[in-house]
């Protein structure tokens, strides 16, 4: 997979077979669109490719609804297109220029002149260009003109709703984590270097690998929640429990954050990168009377991962 990030350096030969947009989550609408793509793209012997943004359009044009809002990093986005076997990514940087840049414009310049797109596969809600003037029907007039072939994807459902990235943060930040997951057709995961905190887990006889809540991902609700965890330096993956808030019993800092016990797991792994994946939504966060209480509860929480 060749990520391209200035098209205009670009010229493709036979031409490219595109879809755009931010695809966050990379949900079952998103992977329906990625499916015809690849299709269109074999059948007429060209490249399949992937227009995104990076920043997130949101980040640009609505900064203050930017926070909690991504269900997938950039490095999470592109390694699921990889796994879908998509030939080209074009990561197109959302500033200024874009925004202001005519449907008109984008067509001409972008599309045609630097990508020579051939065949353009696009979502039933897709808009684009400055004020999101930009729709199916003026692709349709472009398509004529500059002879590329336009599919327009409908909606995917799920449990009779439109399968959208709107609708499974919603189901995040509520902590239903299985309907999160079937839209997305995947788990729902969080992934960074463990924090070295003040191992009070440890004191409590239930160490944890922790996560810090990065400001613009998405966050489940407070609460305990049944995780596989992926160790990247030994290459394993193990069951798991994973406390999601500030720890109100033992507090002392208010940021949230993701605390991870793995049973049986006794490995230093302190600065080492880890991929929590949520299942299922346990109890909600609450604060214990003492930390014998805590520790009872732990120790009642980790009987839904058996």
């Amino acid at each position: 997979m060749l990520i391209i990030r200035n098209p205009s350096h670009h010229f493709f030969k036979p031409g490219l077979a595109l879809t755009i947009g931010n695809f966050d989550g990379v949900h079952l609408g998103h992977q329906k669109i990625i499916h015809e793509l690849k299709s269109s793209a074999a059948e007429k012997g060209l490249a399949s490719a992937i227009m995104t943004f990076e920043p997130h359009p949101v980040s640009f044009l609505k900064p203050n609804q930017a926070r909690d809002f991504r269900i997938t990093s950039l490095a999470q986005k592109l390694k699921i297109f990889q796994q879908h076997q998509i030939n080209r990514i074009i990561l197109m940087r959302f500033d200024r220029k874009i925004a202001a840049m005519s449907a008109q414009d984008f067509i001409a310049e972008v599309l045609i002149k630097s990508l020579n797109v051939k065949h353009l596969s696009i979502g039933y809600d897709f808009t684009f260009g400055k004020n999101r003037q930009g729709n199916f029907k003026l692709l349709e007039q472009a398509a004529q003109q500059f002879d590329f072939e336009l599919k327009e994807i409908s909606a995917h459902k799920e449990l009779e709703q439109i399968c959208s990235s709107s609708l499974i943060r919603k189901f995040i930040s509520e902590g239903k984590i299985i309907e999160a997951n079937k839209f997305l057709g995947d788990n729902f995961k969080v992934c960074g270097l463990v924090n070295e905190g003040r191992k009070l887990g440890r004191q409590l006889g239930f160490p944890t690998a922790n996560l810090s809540a990065h400001l613009q991902m998405i966050k489940p609700k407070f609460g305990v929640y049944r995780t596989r965890t992926f160790i990247a330096s030994i290459n394993q993956e193990f069951p798991s429990i994973t406390n999601f808030g500030i720890k109100p019993t033992i507090n002392h800092n208010s940021a949230p954050i993701f605390e991870t016990h793995i049973p049986g797991f006794n490995g230093n792994i302190y600065g080492k990168k880890i991929e929590v994946k949520f299942l299922d939504f346990i109890r909600e966060e609450k604060k214990f009377s003492s930390l014998e209480e805590l520790k009872k509860q732990i120790a009642e929480d980790l009987l839904h991962i058996f």
